[in-house]
């Protein structure tokens, strides 16, 4: 007994460094809203469809469901969207960070990519966590009761594991995560009496409005997500107009698509919109980050400041990669790493592609501002008259876009009314041609010698 008190006394030799878990329970959820919590949980459940959907060579995601619910003493989240084999359960679904062995090289394409997103969403939502999942051949549940578990030493979960079972139904496999002995900041945000839940919808929709556009059906406290709540994603495409289209493929294995055009006169949709592995991270945005930066002062490297004048603006940026940690995003996967330097390389060229387009958006100010009838605002017409199809459809035609955009080059119409000619002459010269044609003043003398030449050389 003497012996093994010693083995636990600690090394005088070394300065114990190692985080307690209160310490790191409360950085991991300081900077992360409730909103964004439940988001990361929202974001395996995506992970899960999108994998299935891959493994069963599906084209749509109309038969994954993700439900929600969100009460003053509970949150409940359930999905039919795969579940998590007990292997990735055990080796790293609850692990904090990401192991770099095999089981890391499978989650491809994903977007729940740090590896500390359903911990801290644990931790942000409740203390009492109940986790259910059915895989295709394992089931498992662990149950974590925060309170007894931050004051252990140890940082495993308990689980309660079944594997090597026959083969599960598709429709059977899922997983439910049920919290309760919630925080105050879940308690008072869960409540009826504030807009959590519309905020909530509003966010989720903003997120993840590709995979809802794919089939996915979301619902928060039993109301689903519709496609009509959805922002209408789109650009102009036909004879006249054309978005320009660019892509890069980078050593890391990232890749990046950009489309730049134009689409309907709507202000609040206007700007650009970028997506990492398919969820929409930002936009419309209108801000510094992606190029509206105004054409002075400092840090003024883009171009003007959105207003009304440039509402038709549409740009979609697209990141993609395997290894969802080389995605230029910020780890809350809210906003783009203004540090990247692959952010900032891609930007310059978000910049580069507004240009045109925003030279046609400043002819078709002028050609409104024009003292004409509307049937000569040959640019508005054309632009009114054109067909918009989705960035969806766009994606399918994106092989036979180049880098320019595309948009007719009207020649200036000849200028109407009347115009002034002036010359100079010797007054010894200008007395005989007005003795010639019978005239006294020197404005008579120029249309006389003008009309002379026309009819004589012209015509009438």
């Amino acid at each position: 007994m003497e012996e093994q008190t010693k083995t636990q006394q600690p090394d005088p030799n070394k300065i114990q460094a190692s985080p307690t878990k209160e310490f790191f329970i409360s950085m991991l959820i300081k900077d992360i809203t409730l909103i964004d919590a439940i988001g990361d949980l929202i974001d395996n459940s995506v992970d899960g469809a999108n994998r299935t959907a891959q493994h069963q060579k599906l084209d749509n995601l109309n038969n994954f469901e993700i439900k929600i619910k969100t009460l003053p003493t509970k949150f409940e989240i359930e999905d039919n969207c795969g579940g998590i084999d007990i292997d990735i359960a055990r080796k790293y679904a609850f692990r904090f960070g990401r192991p770099t062995d095999q089981v890391y090289k499978m989650e491809k394409h994903s977007i729940g990519q740090f590896g500390i997103g359903m911990k801290r969403a644990f931790f942000k939502i409740g203390n009492y966590i109940v986790v259910k999942s059915v895989a295709k051949k394992s089931k498992f549940e662990t149950i974590l009761n925060v309170k007894t578990w931050r004051i252990k030493e140890d940082w495993d979960f308990p689980l309660t594991p079944h594997d090597n079972l026959p083969t599960i139904p598709l429709a059977d496999r899922g997983t439910s995560i049920t919290i309760t002995d919630l925080t105050d900041d879940s308690k008072n945000n869960f409540g009826p009496d504030n807009n959590f839940e519309t905020n909530l919808i509003d966010e989720i929709t903003f997120y993840h409005l590709f995979s809802i556009r794919r089939g996915l059906k979301i619902s928060i406290n039993g109301k689903v997500i519709k496609l009509s709540q959805l922002p209408n994603l789109s650009l102009i495409y036909d004879k006249d107009f054309k978005p320009a289209y660019w892509h890069k493929k980078f050593e890391n294995g990232l890749s990046v698509e950009i489309f730049s055009g134009i689409s309907e006169d709507k202000g609040d949709d206007g700007g650009w919109y970028i997506f990492c592995n398919d969820r929409l991270i930002t936009g419309p945005d209108t801000s510094a980050t992606t190029g509206w930066t105004g054409s002075k002062g400092q840090g003024a490297d883009g171009v003007a400041v959105y207003h009304d004048q440039f509402y038709r603006f549409r740009g979609y940026v697209f990141f993609n990669a395997n290894d969802a940690s080389k995605l230029p995003w910020t780890t809350t996967k809210t906003a783009m790493d203004m540090d990247s330097g692959i952010y900032q390389y891609i930007r310059t060229q978000m910049i580069e592609m507004m240009k045109p387009v925003m030279t046609l958006m400043n002819q078709l100010k002028k050609e409104k501002e024009k003292d004409s009838p509307k049937s000569e605002r040959v640019l508005n017409y054309k632009v009114e008259q054109a067909k918009i199809i989705s960035i969806s459809e766009v994606l399918k035609e994106k092989n036979k876009l180049n880098d320019s955009f595309v948009y007719p080059k009207l020649k200036a119409a000849p200028p109407t009314g009347m115009g002034n000619i002036t010359y100079k002459k010797p007054y010894s010269e200008i007395d005989k041609v007005k003795n010639y044609f019978k005239v006294n003043k020197l404005g008579e003398v120029g249309e006389k010698t003008f009309d002379y030449f026309y009819n004589d050389k012209i015509g009438k």
